[in-house]
């Protein structure tokens, strides 16, 4: 009888005990949940909440190191219009980076031939001279070498699967570092001895879109990161869609309370209003989601 290569203890019945026996062992073999759409959706917001609150302490910690001019994603914001780059920050960004790091969380020729073909294809249209063609030749040696196991080794598959139930930790976490180091590119470079800190959001979030791949499917996790996604841009939409061209070239940093027209007060205190709630949503949410795992660890004892 074949040894099982990554056994697994029985899994807990709360949302925090399920998610800190994933990270612990993550398993990349088995078939996602099949569950109503309005649990998984439920489940997946009281998750997001406990790590939102996360990341949102991390930024303040980064906001007190680093310039927030020396990240290129303002100056985007600020040139590009409102609709186009909140679209690729809410469609494509997420349909893109999803299946470049999530998709290979299954093991198949498929699913990593597409995340390849998506490393080469950005690796031709967005990067500098020299990334691209470090990029399309790692990305087209990998390519060759998927394309040869597949039609010359026919047991390609089966092995894949092997080492996907060997390493499953090498294989998660991972991903789950390049997704946050491949966000080093929206700073300055003279930024790069901070990566640790500055790409650990990013770290934080990969681990939730992990587990959401893993246990509810990919499209699960393509929709979690679009909602994560437009739930930090909106506030930058509304002042860029609906704010002043004072207000635009003053920043939110510069404000004049003196000169500033009633319209873009307005706008500030709705902004404001959006994120006390969004605080007491996921402190509500996350107290929620630790209370439901401190219960059931009493019980237990």
């Amino acid at each position: 009888m074949e040894k099982n290569l990554n056994p697994q203890p029985p899994m807990p019945r709360v949302l925090l005990g399920i998610y800190g026996q994933f990270l612990r062992s993550p398993n990349l073999t088995t078939t996602p949940e099949s569950l109503p759409v309005r649990q998984t959706r439920n489940q997946v917001l009281r998750l997001y909440s406990l790590h939102l609150l996360v990341m949102i302490a991390i930024a303040i910690v980064i906001g007190q190191v680093i310039n927030p001019q020396d990240n290129f994603l303002l100056e985007f914001f600020a040139e590009a219009p409102a609709w186009f780059w909140f679209s690729i920050a809410v469609i494509a960004a997420p349909l893109i980076e999803e299946s470049i790091f999530r998709l290979p969380l299954r093991g198949s020729v498929f699913n990593l031939t597409l995340s390849i073909s998506l490393v080469v294809l950005l690796g031709i249209i967005g990067f500098s001279p020299l990334n691209r063609a470090l990029v399309i030749g790692i990305g087209g040696m990998l390519a060759g070498l998927n394309v040869y196991l597949w039609f010359v080794q026919p047991q390609f598959p089966v092995r894949l699967q092997a080492v996907y139930a060997r390493y499953p930790r090498l294989i998660f976490y991972g991903l789950t570092l390049l997704f946050g180091a491949i966000h080093i590119t929206n700073y300055e470079p003279q930024m790069l001895p901070l990566l640790p800190l500055l790409v650990l959001p990013q770290v934080v979030v990969g681990l939730w879109l992990g587990f959401i791949r893993l246990r509810y499917g990919f499209g699960w996790a393509v929709l979690a990161h679009g909602f994560h996604n437009g739930l930090l841009s909106l506030p930058i939409l509304l002042i860029t869609g609906l704010g002043s061209a004072q207000l635009q070239a003053q920043g939110l940093d510069n404000i004049d309370p003196e000169t500033l027209p009633f319209s873009d007060s307005l706008l500030i205190l709705g902004t404001g209003l959006y994120f006390l709630c969004g605080l007491i949503f996921c402190g509500i949410h996350a107290w929620g989601v630790v209370r439901e795992w401190q219960r059931s660890r009493r019980r237990k004892e």
